[in-house]
Formats: structure tokens, sequence, C-alpha cells
């Protein structure tokens, strides 16, 4: 896939799911945020609608041998992002290889793994590298995120992030640990302001394994929070990052 401009997609821009040996590049996606709120208040839903401006992730692949270059992105959710992959999976019985490079973000919500949930037929990330990525005024900037079940294990390993630049974050630049936000469809925790809300507990994911995440030559300017929040499972700790 290369060579075409994706724009106000009502969902995930590109989704490929299952794959293997895939290149895309040089992709302009651009989710027109502004009109997007001007539609909810010309429906009198500001402020009712909590995910803004809705699922509109840039590039999600699960597979194997994956390389992603040359993007442009502004939107408002996960910008690309590594899905994971299973024993069920045809191509790849985890979302491993994956090469993403030279990519400029306004807004967004990260260069993304997952969210993995538990699975019985365990969930899996690994072997990603994501390096050369510029980032204006992010939601999130790194982001690796587990998700609620009770069932089945998962796998998050070597995943290495060299040479981001973040200015202006708007939330934790870097976030590693229980995904936040509510899924359109009502799924997950529903705990994106965490730790500010008194009443509301984000709690993390001791069924999936975090471990060997490298964060070289990160670059944040002007971030609202403290650069970092990294969030894992007491019984389960992630290790070497």
């Amino acid at each position: 896939i290369h060579d075409v401009i994706l724009r106000n997609s009502p969902n995930f821009h590109v989704r490929l799911g299952d794959v293997k040996t895939v290149r895309i590049h040089h992709v302009n996606i651009r989710v027109n945020t502004t009109a997007q709120l001007n539609l909810l208040t010309s429906l009198s839903l500001e402020g009712l609608v909590w995910m803004f401006p809705f699922n509109t992730d840039g590039i999600d692949p699960s597979g194997r041998d994956i390389h992603i270059y040359n993007v442009t992105c502004q939107n408002w959710d996960d910008v690309i992002v590594a899905k994971p992959s299973h024993k069920n999976y045809k191509y790849s019985d985890c979302t491993e290889d994956m090469l993403v490079e030279n990519i400029t973000v306004r807004l967004g919500v990260g260069m993304s793994i997952g969210s993995v949930p538990p699975n019985t037929e365990v969930n899996c990330v690994r072997n990603v590298l994501f390096r050369n990525v510029d980032m204006e005024r992010p939601f999130k900037g790194i982001y690796i995120k587990t998700n609620p079940g009770d069932k089945g294990t998962g796998i998050i390993d070597n995943i290495t992030y060299t040479n981001v630049t973040m200015y202006k974050p708007i939330w934790w630049a870097v976030y590693l640990g229980p995904q936040q936000q509510k899924q359109p469809g009502g799924g997950g925790p529903g705990c994106m302001i965490y730790p500010f809300d008194p009443h509301g507990t984000c709690e993390t994911q001791p069924r999936v394994t975090i471990t060997n995440i490298r964060m070289e030559n990160i670059t944040i300017t002007e971030s609202l929070l403290d650069p970092i929040l990294i969030r894992c499972n007491s019984s389960n700790p992630c290790k070497n990052i």
C-alpha cells in the first residue's frame, strides 16, 4: 500500500488482520478533528459521546514481516499499532518482525502495542521496532497496553522505540500499563483520567507478560504531566525495561 491519501474514515483507516510480508509507505492519513467536533455539536451530542473523534486509528496490522515507513498522520486514536496474533492465526501465532520508521504525527494516541488481552490461544506481540518518529501534541506518544480478561495469557516482548521526539504531549508521553479508554462497544476499563479520578480504578493485568522493552533517545518537550507512567502487575511484574 503506497502513495495514497486516506481522509476521515469512520473507523480504522487501514486494518490488516493475519497478514504476511506487508509494505506500507508514503501514506497520508488525515482526520478533520474540528469537523467531527462540529458534527457532535450539531447533533447535540457534545459531552455525551465519550470517544472523540471516534475510533480513527491509522494503521492496525497483525501478522509477521511488516514494514511501515514514510507515513504522516493526523488523527485522535492509535497512529500505528501492532495488534496481537495467536495460535489460531494462519500466518503467525505472534505479531512479529515489524519495523515502523520515518513517521510524522500530529495529535494521535500513540505508536502503540495492543491492546493485548489474555487469550486461551495466547495473544502475542514481539520483535517490533519503532524509529525516527516526530510527534506534535500527541495525547499519548509511546503506548504499550494490556486489556482486561480472566482467561488465558498474553505476551508482549522485545519492543524497541528509538529516536522519538514529542512536542507538548497532552497526556502521558510514555505509557505502559492497562488500556484506559472505554471502547465504542462498551468494553474496556474506562479509566481514562486515572489517577486523577478519586473513585476510579485502573487494574493492571497479571495474565499478560511484558518483557524486554527498550526506549532510547526519546525527547519530550513541555509535557503536561510527568513524562513517563509505567504500571505493571505485582504478581507478574514487567522485566527488563
